[in-house]
């Protein structure tokens, strides 16, 4: 499937067509918006008449009216949601169906469990001081385990933010978007490039390559596992230091600024065991950070 090479994934399920009568919004507005698409709170009617939460992901492309890339894109988005119905994992989000719903948009919607504790990022902001150090390390060991069991299915995030880490009632961690970005990327580079700006704090320094001269070279650019280490080692050090990378930067054009001239996400990481342990995988050259399995074996079993 495209940029997500699900390597080891056996196709066996197929994502459940949920009619669009079965669901109903909370809101007539967003619950919120993500720079992939809207989502939507939910209230589900299974097929044993029972209802639930669910969270509706509708993927917006701004300014995107040509009805060929946007079959394009709905095809993509329909082979995703076929990998993500293989995979089972307690750190991964687990995908209910889709939905064509009119009210979601021209693109096929995916629908998911809702989480009650909202993303990690906004978890983080609200529970950060309540945390202890066993706590933190939980945190981490949950977001190495979820992108670990998807880079072991030969799957690339592309897309890993705290933001799309999410946290359910539980406190249980739970990937979401994987394959997103690049399902877009595919379609068209420039929507890809156009959609990111508020996940910039994550990118690695290759992301930005799209505004080197050599426009061929900035084209083949996508994502990769080394692409994910280095986003899950913001994660990481965001976990321990309750500050989102280049915190004290607010322009997101700033941002990519910083990155581009190869300055570090963090500062001042309180613990030197944790910098010690993390800080490969934000090597500037992705060559020479660590693979998720090589991250694995270090942090060990619980």
């Amino acid at each position: 499937m495209g940029g997500l090479r699900p390597e080891s994934v056996q196709f066996k399920i197929e994502p459940e067509l949920i009619p669009g009568e079965n669901i109903t919004r909370d809101s007539s507005c967003p619950t919120c918006r993500g720079g992939l698409g809207d989502i939507w709170k939910c209230s589900m009617t299974t097929p044993s008449g029972t209802q639930r939460d669910v969270a509706v992901k509708s993927i917006r492309v701004p300014g995107l009216t040509d009805a060929t890339i946007l079959k394009a894109i709905g095809k993509k988005i329909r082979r995703e949601a076929y990998v993500w119905m293989q995979l089972e994992h307690d750190h991964i989000l687990p995908l209910e169906g889709v939905t064509f719903a009119e009210e979601f948009g021209l693109l096929p919607a995916l629908v998911s469990p809702w989480m009650e504790e909202g993303s990690l990022d906004d978890y983080l902001k609200h529970k950060f001081s309540e945390l202890s150090d066993s706590e933190k390390q939980e945190l981490v060991w949950q977001v190495t385990a979820g992108i670990s069991y998807l880079h072991g299915k030969g799957i690339v995030h592309g897309d890993l933010t705290a933001t799309n880490v999410l946290v359910d009632s539980t406190g249980r961690l739970r990937l979401a978007d994987f394959g997103l970005s690049m399902i877009l990327a595919e379609a068209e580079n420039a929507t890809f490039n156009s959609c990111r700006p508020g996940n910039a704090r994550w990118m690695p320094p290759e992301a930005l390559r799209s505004g080197d001269e050599d426009e061929d070279e900035a084209k083949d650019e996508k994502p990769t596992k080394a692409w994910d280490v280095y986003s899950y080692g913001c994660i990481v050090f965001q976990i321990f230091s309750g500050n989102k990378p280049y915190a004290w930067i607010t322009s997101v054009s700033h941002v990519t600024g910083a990155i581009y001239k190869g300055r570090a996400p963090f500062k001042d990481i309180e613990s030197h065991a944790v910098y010690q342990q993390f800080s490969p995988c934000l090597h500037k050259m992705s060559a020479n950070r660590p693979t998720m399995d090589d991250v694995m074996r270090r942090l060990g079993s619980r």
